[in-house]
């Protein structure tokens, strides 16, 4: 099934942007920190043409169903249309000298859902980049990704940064996308040759509206507020006095994002110096981090985690916004396939993917 199935015509438009796998680097990002993500071959794309009739009609190949709406009101369902209208509602409130006009869209995608590799992002940048095109608005990348964070931050009502948007309308596949969120500077860097990244999918589902996410999102805010800092990422190491923070529990959200910056930014060294032990043990200290200080893995997750070390992984950690979805391992490429064909007596190859 593809656009002119549904439509009888064909698509005059058409963009495509990718998930990614955060390497290291978990709420560090909402928090003006360091973050490390990679983009992935899962793919969302967008296909449209105008719609004469002054409706918007869009169709998930992925649910199979289609949508009409001629507002931009979000459900009260929280129905995966909402980002299309949050798309259109952003887009022509940010350009109101644009005319109005409607659209047949079609959504077909490769990417996992609620998985932790940003499958709404490169919704969301792939539309944008479709009305890019249409309108001819010469928005630069960085923008089309500041705009959807407003879809996902303002419209959807999803607490967090903007390094899913920015790596899925800027990244480069093959390359890792080391970002500052304060100042939104990146750098794109080469993976060295003999290493490898590779994905395990737990099959625990996550919804971050219906997670703890927005609630650790409001405890960093309160560790800021005590702490007197505008922002977290600007707190050193060695600077951290938990004292000035009265609730223990906001104490240990705190302490993860702080020292995950740290690490952050000695994973970068690491990359560039082609150190791959330390830049293993560093995600295995990031997951530790995550899953004790964070408490945002599960019993499966970090079964995962440590069955792919013992099969020879050099590091291994859960990825994305937490609550379940994939981990990502860190392999050297001579022990691949001895690596792969120990994970896959503990899960089914169609469950682990090469990054």
């Amino acid at each position: 099934m593809g656009f002119e199935d549904i439509y009888n015509h064909k698509a005059i438009i058409k963009e495509s942007a990718n998930a990614r796998v955060n390497l290291i680097g978990e709420h560090t990002d909402y928090t003006g920190g360091y973050v490390m993500p990679t983009l992935l071959g899962f793919k969302n794309t967008i296909e449209l043409s105008k719609n004469e009739e002054k409706k918007f009609v869009v169709f998930s190949e992925h649910f199979n169903e289609k949508k009409i709406f001629n507002d931009f009101i979000k459900s009260e369902s929280n129905d995966w249309s909402d980002y299309i209208k949050g798309c259109l509602f952003v887009f022509f409130d940010e350009y109101k000298k644009i005319k109005l006009e409607h659209f047949n869209i079609y959504i077909s995608s490769s990417i996992p859902l609620e998985r932790g590799i940003s499958s709404s992002s490169a919704l969301c940048v792939s539309t944008l980049k479709a009305l890019n095109s249409y309108f001819n608005t010469q928005i630069n990348e960085k923008h089309i990704a500041v705009l959807a964070k407003k879809v996902e931050h303002d419209y959807i009502g999803v607490s967090g940064g903007i390094m899913d948007q920015m790596v899925s309308s800027i990244g480069i596949h093959g390359k890792a996308f080391f970002l500052d969120c304060l100042n939104l500077k990146y750098e794109l860097i080469n993976f060295p040759s003999n290493w490898k990244f590779c994905l395990v999918d737990s099959e625990v589902q996550r919804n971050l509206r219906s997670s703890s996410y927005n609630e650790r999102f409001n405890e960093l805010k309160i560790a800021e507020k005590e702490l007197d800092v505008e922002y977290l990422g600007g707190v050193k190491l060695n600077k951290f006095n938990p004292d000035k923070i009265s609730n223990p529990t906001v104490v240990k959200r705190a302490r993860h994002v702080v020292t995950e910056n740290d690490r952050v930014l000695k994973a970068k060294e690491c990359l560039l110096k082609d150190d791959i032990v330390k830049f293993g043990k560093l995600m295995i200290e990031s997951h530790n981090s995550y899953s004790s200080d964070f408490e945002a893995s599960t019993n499966d997750v970090d079964e995962i985690v440590k069955n792919s070390t013992e099969c020879g992984a050099l590091g291994a950690r859960l990825t994305g916004g937490g609550f379940g979805g994939f981990t990502v391992s860190l392999i050297e490429e001579n022990n691949f396939s001895k690596w792969y064909d120990k994970i896959t007596k503990y899960y089914p190859e169609d469950k682990i993917f090469e990054v």
